[in-house]
């Protein structure tokens, strides 16, 4: 990424007790220490640690090949005073600073490391600064000098509390004071899950939004939140850096700040439904019938039994939440099948085995390569719950409140429109609902993908129907078999394709366009065959 091949940088790292300095280091070099800082080491030996996750064929395979020498402060400023482009580290008040002709980076950056003679960018390495880091660009010397701008707010994460006995304790105590509760009691929520529902939520709201002593009078909500999209920022750098052909590798867990360093969203969003776990399970054992009372203490352990025992099963159907958790901690994305260096163990690919869904079942077979899979929390928002919403400060969860009333009065007003006007029947409607667009998808070579999601609605169409299971599963075979085929069978499998779909149509006559329409797309790809890419003349 370097302009000419002679431009040099000096590095200079402050330690609590040490200044280090590289007087003469490529900028390609300069730039992977900086990015390392994305990680938040302590000190320059943790920063080491992370160098095979920045790592690209730019730079030195090892981080002991970087020339890092002790010095002193005055060697370091008569070095800087006379340098052309500078870089510095200051571990000990967490701190970026660059100085002279060295290029602008920011806090959230990817840049591409090596560009090859077609100038086609490749290696990308991802910078994403810690938000208590500071960064100050294009400033003199002097600077290294100053305090910082503002206290050192990195969130710790207490995960004793969170996930251990005083959490434990503190549900079942709320649990058990509930269940002997007038409002319990003529609610029927002891029958009645739809009425229990509502003491579920008091139970999970109340744990986290009560300030403690033990946290130094924060909530336990406030715990989850802080750094959550640096977090996933820098996960997603992985993401990309892997895509590209580069390891997965995980961040180091000995780090001295690894037990309370902050939560990623995945984990903030797997702490939920552990939270709905437990509390669902002390509902089943507190109001067992003619059973003696159970005391506070034997109920935590019988809820760490259940904690434990969740977290090591299969989260619906894929990887136990103790993997997942684990990899959002040590910020490597979760890829069907992905080895990763330092995790035992990969991303489990069972939930797609069962699943009617054309599009999941192509991902299963690699059609799109690596199939990454995360949790998007939208289920901490359905109960409009200030408490369980990702947002971390009450003033953003209004304002997106705000915001999804009016997207919601906007949806409502259209359909209200669109059934008003349902009499009039328009002859160049689609005959596909989810489908908005009829132009090809860019890249989808002979327009499986495109059937994919017209296949898909057909399927939806049929379980809203309480359709034959087995007329279900014949659609995905034919369709399977039919985007499998190569060449020589094509016309065979579009013509068994075909006939499932006219077979469909007779007997759920709501299915009729739909599957006219997708019988004239399967002949219209026999006409114009995907090209074979292994059939082209490369010039090069």
């Amino acid at each position: 990424m370097t302009e000419k091949e002679d431009d040099v940088t000096t590095v200079v790292v402050l330690e609590h007790s040490r200044w280090l300095l590289a007087d003469a280091l490529d900028v390609d070099t300069a730039m992977t220490l900086i990015a390392l800082v994305s990680e938040d080491p302590a000190d320059w030996t943790e920063a080491m640690d992370v160098w095979p996750r920045y790592r690209t064929p730019a730079v030195a395979e090892f981080a002991s090949s970087v020339p890092m020498d002790e010095t002193d402060r005055e060697s370091v400023a008569t070095k800087l005073r006379s340098s052309e482009a500078w870089v510095a580290i200051d571990f000990r008040s967490k701190r970026l600073l660059t100085g002279g002709n060295f290029q602008e980076v920011g806090r959230d950056a990817t840049f591409a490391m090596v560009v090859d003679e077609s100038g086609k960018q490749q290696f990308p390495m991802s910078v994403h600064l810690p938000p208590w880091w500071e960064l100050h660009e294009l400033v003199t010397a002097d600077e290294l000098d100053q305090p910082r701008q503002s206290p050192i707010d990195k969130p710790v994460v207490d995960r004793n509390i969170l996930f251990g006995d005083v959490m434990l304790m503190e549900l079942a105590t709320r649990v058990l004071e509930t269940i002997k509760s007038d409002a319990w009691r003529t609610s029927g929520a002891s029958d009645n899950e739809q009425a229990r529902y509502p003491f579920t939520v008091a139970v999970h709201r109340d744990w986290l939004m009560t300030p403690r002593e033990d946290l130094g009078g924060r909530m336990p909500r406030e715990l989850l939140h802080g750094a959550t999209q640096w977090s996933d920022r820098v996960t997603w750098g992985q993401r990309i850096r892997f895509e590209d052909g580069g390891p997965m590798v995980a961040a180091p867990r000995d780090w001295d700040g690894f037990a309370t360093a902050p939560m990623g969203s995945q984990e903030m969003c797997l702490y939920f439904d552990l939270c709905r776990e437990l509390i669902n399970a002390a509902w089943f054992h507190g109001t067992k019938p003619n059973e003696s009372p159970i005391t506070v203490n034997a109920f935590s352990k019988l809820l760490c039994d259940v904690k434990d025992n969740w977290l090591e099963s299969p989260f619906e159907g894929g990887s136990p939440p103790s993997f997942m958790i684990e990899c959002d901690r040590r910020r490597v994305p979760r890829g069907v099948g992905v080895a990763i260096e330092g995790i035992d163990g990969a991303e489990s690919e069972s939930h797609l085995v069962d699943c009617d869904c054309p599009i999941c079942q192509m991902m299963a077979d690699g059609i799109f390569g690596v199939g990454f899979t995360r949790i998007d929390g939208h289920h901490l928002e359905l109960d409009d719950e200030f408490a369980f919403s990702m947002l971390a400060t009450r003033t953003a969860w209004e304002e997106q409140q705000k915001e999804d009333a009016e997207i919601q009065a906007e949806m409502d007003r259209r359909w209200a429109k669109h059934e008003a006007n349902s009499d009039a029947v328009d002859p160049f409607a689609s005959a596909w609902t989810g489908i908005g667009d009829d132009r090809p998808i860019l890249g989808d070579n002979g327009g499986v993908l495109k059937m994919a999601f017209m296949v898909a609605e057909v399927v939806s169409e049929l379980e809203t129907s309480d359709a034959c299971r087995d007329d279900i599963t014949s659609l995905n075979e034919c369709f399977a078999h039919y985007r499998r085929s190569g060449a020589d069978d094509r016309r065979e499998s579009a013509s068994e394709l075909k006939a499932n779909l006219k077979t469909l149509a007779d007997r759920y006559p709501q299915l009729t366009s739909r599957s006219v329409d997708l019988q004239s797309r399967i002949d219209e790809s026999l006409r114009n065959p995907a090209i074979d890419e292994n059939d082209l003349d490369f010039p090069f």
